[in-house]
């Protein structure tokens, strides 16, 4: 589990290392102690998991998160502050978790554990797993309220990792399933679907046209609707390489 450190006090940020040392499953691939540069290093680090102080010398940990979610990144949130008077706040932005100082190891600890069940859950969750063939045709089943939904895959525009669900959007609608996002791509690789992101799977056929962004990336724009989906910076490189530009 890959964890990025916001924290603007050098002693918090050192206590949230040590205890997060602790735990095997994590791996700290970075820190930052402002807004500005948690932004800049997050979307480069594109972590699993962000530990976000509320006050920060430029802004706030609420900022982040909304800001995080604005750039397509899905990263799971966990609030360590001394500041409870924003929980509510935090919860609007998906926060996990919100845990108050001086918090504890067992805080942390129960936090990461917290996101591996929901991991766990999401890995143990039974679903039709494979395309529905009817006579010549295949149809990807998803969910929509309490209906099951066959579309066929020339319908779906993108495919996002949400949370806890993952979206399928087409040109009308946003359909929800529990398969995870590598599961369509095994399933549609054959179908022009390409994995552009961690978070996101595009079908080439729908692209109007692409535009270089920051880093090297790649904003996609699409015919039918108005929705962009931006790259990562190894999913442009690999994007490219495949169309050979």
């Amino acid at each position: 589990m890959r964890v990025f450190i916001v924290e603007d006090e050098y002693l918090a940020r050192e206590r949230l290392k040590r205890f997060l040392q602790k735990i095997h499953s994590v791996e700290i691939v970075g820190e930052a102690e402002s807004k500005q540069q948690a932004l800049e290093k997050i979307e480069k680090a594109e972590p699993d998991v962000v530990f976000l102080d509320v006050k920060l010398p430029d802004g706030t940990g609420i900022d982040v998160a909304r800001e995080i979610l604005n750039r397509g990144l899905n990263p799971y949130i966990v609030f360590a502050t001394a500041y409870g008077e924003y929980a509510l706040e935090a919860f609007k932005v998906n926060s996990i978790d919100y845990i108050l100082k001086p918090y504890e190891f067992s805080d942390v600890e129960n936090a990461i554990k917290k996101i591996e069940n929901l991991e766990n859950k999401r890995l143990n969750i039974t679903n039709v797993s494979t395309m529905v063939q009817v006579e010549n045709d295949f149809f990807i089943p998803v969910k929509h309220l309490s209906k099951l939904i066959l579309l066929k895959p020339e319908d779906i525009y993108y495919i996002k990792a949400e949370l806890s669900e993952t979206i399928v959007r087409t040109k009308d609608n946003e359909y929800f399933s529990n398969k995870k996002l590598y599961e369509f791509e095994n399933m549609l690789k054959s179908k022009g679907f390409f994995r552009v992101h961690k978070s996101y799977l595009v079908n080439l056929s729908k692209i109007k046209e692409m535009k270089v962004a920051e880093q090297s990336k790649l904003v996609i724009y699409f015919n039918g609707i108005n929705d962009t989906v931006k790259t990562s910076r190894d999913g442009a490189k690999a994007l490219r390489d495949y169309l050979g530009v």
